[in-house]
């Protein structure tokens, strides 16, 4: 191998290490850039879902309210049930209690 040779090989390794030390610089700026809006848009989706869980809270609730109206219900219920007895014993003595003559 000539001197020329070998200068010339040097010259075509140097600048193939060069390029392909380029692209690979190259490529970690755009994983880095990729990365950098992956974590923008978490932190923007965090945002955005923690506001939706504090709007979204009393949809949670919504079995505690159904449950707390099933029991109001029953107590109305049996507030009716009693009031109609009371209104039956209010209208009037059922026939054959001491002291009233059957009709």
């Amino acid at each position: 191998m000539s001197e020329k040779d070998f200068h010339r090989y040097w010259f075509a390794g140097g600048f193939v290490a060069t390029a392909v030390v380029a692209v690979v610089a190259t490529l970690v700026l755009a994983i880095i850039g990729t990365a950098r809006s992956i974590l923008a848009n978490a932190g923007r989706a965090l945002g955005l879902a923690n506001e939706i869980v504090t709007t979204t809270a009393p949809i949670w609730e919504l079995d505690q309210t159904n449950a707390v109206a099933g029991q109001l219900l029953e107590g109305a219920q049996a507030i009716r049930q009693h009031a109609t007895q009371v209104a039956d014993a209010l209208a009037g003595p059922a026939p054959g209690i001491a002291g009233e003559q059957p009709s």
